[in-house]
């Protein structure tokens, strides 16, 4: 594919040659700010004092974060990849959370971009500071190349309903509970929400799940918003902590899927026609915790080693203290792993994967 002709907006999977991508930025990154219950389902809980509005990250582990994401866009490009950086955003000051992680809140799907209905408030407004002007390159793009459709998310108008019934409430003995009687995850099914980091692409089938910021009206209005021909369907996973299936599955090249067995089972994923005829293949090792000499993990397991990003279908990027994944993916699949630092990105809440959108892909 020619540059000159390549199109804006054109990605089909998740592993074909990456031509053009987002690749997020850290400054001013803060802790997210939700409801209690919200914070007790999805982080770690020796962190959950961190969860509170305006309260910045270490900033060392800021800095850090930020050159590991430029020495990372700097390598795409010298790839001849096209990459895109977001707008430097005081998230501190805004009450948001992060530039650093795209993936959670923006999609491509064939030529259209799709923009993440957020369940957390701290991020509702993320695509509009970070993101509006590459949405806006991309809208007006050069008229040689094929169209570009951008979904926005809705706008909510007046009080959001989706904790409606889930806060905890003080009963008579000064203990609490949770009003949702029992309730599988986090929110409820007032509108839709979802992540778009809790859905992945395997060519005209996309693959997601429901999970605590994720919900059955999500999963409905995206069905909605891809183009035509495409088909959404739902992996029943089984982590009570879902947020994102980025670090439950991982599809290295056409044909070949890597997956986290203490979330879903390789029964599970055969219901779904599209792996009917592909090599499903558990992970073989427990990721263990990283030393205390580690930026911590302030928001992900050590299952973060599969959040990985296929740069085609021989080559992989890796967090270079990973190397027993490395080494795995070398032997076992015959793929290259490109190893640079990500430790204080993870810090911030995600690996390869979440920092990118994949704009373009060669299929």
């Amino acid at each position: 594919m020619a540059a000159a002709n390549m199109p804006l907006v054109a990605a089909d999977d998740e592993w074909s040659p990456l031509k053009s991508v987002i690749v997020g930025r850290a400054e001013n990154s803060a802790f997210p700010s939700e409801a209690a219950h919200m914070i007790e389902a999805t982080m770690p809980e020796e962190h959950h004092a961190n969860f509170r509005s305006h309260n910045p990250f270490p900033a060392d582990i800021v800095a850090k974060a930020q050159l590991e994401l430029d020495n990372f866009a700097a390598l795409l490009e010298r790839e001849g990849i096209k990459v895109y950086r977001p707008r430097k955003v005081d998230w501190v000051k805004v009450g948001g959370y992060t530039g650093a992680m795209p993936r959670d809140c923006l999609m491509t799907v064939g030529n259209t971009l799709i923009e993440a209905p957020f369940a957390w408030k701290c991020r509702r407004h993320e695509v509009q500071l970070g993101y509006s002007d590459i949405l806006d390159q991309l809208a007006s793009g050069d008229s040689s190349s094929a169209p570009v459709r951008i979904c926005r998310a809705p706008l909510i108008i007046g009080q959001d309903t989706l904790y409606d019934g889930l806060l905890k409430k003080p009963e008579a003995n000064g203990h609490s509970r949770h009003a949702n009687g029992g309730q599988k995850w986090a929110i409820n099914n007032s509108r839709p929400a979802f992540d778009t980091a809790d859905f992945m692409r395997f060519g005209k089938t996309i693959i997601g799940q429901l999970s605590n910021v994720t919900n059955h009206k999500g999963f409905q209005y995206l069905q909605a918003m891809v183009p035509d021909g495409y088909r959404v369907e739902l992996l029943e996973t089984t982590d009570e902590h879902a947020m994102h299936i980025d670090a439950t599955i991982l599809p290295l090249k056409k044909g070949v899927l890597v997956y986290n067995p203490d979330r879903v089972t390789e029964e599970e994923l055969r219901k779904h026609n599209v792996f009917r005829d592909w090599e499903l293949v558990a992970y073989p090792f427990v990721p263990q915790k990283r030393s205390a000499d580690c930026p911590p993990m302030y928001m992900c397991s050590p299952w973060l080693v599969l959040n990985a990003l296929s740069l085609d279908e021989k080559r992989i990027m890796v967090e270079e203290k990973d190397t027993q994944f490395a080494d795995w993916v070398r032997e076992k699949f015959g793929m290259e792993p490109i190893m640079i630092p990500f430790q204080h990105v993870n810090s911030l809440g995600g690996s390869f994967h979440c920092a990118t959108v994949d704009l373009v892909r060669e299929s």
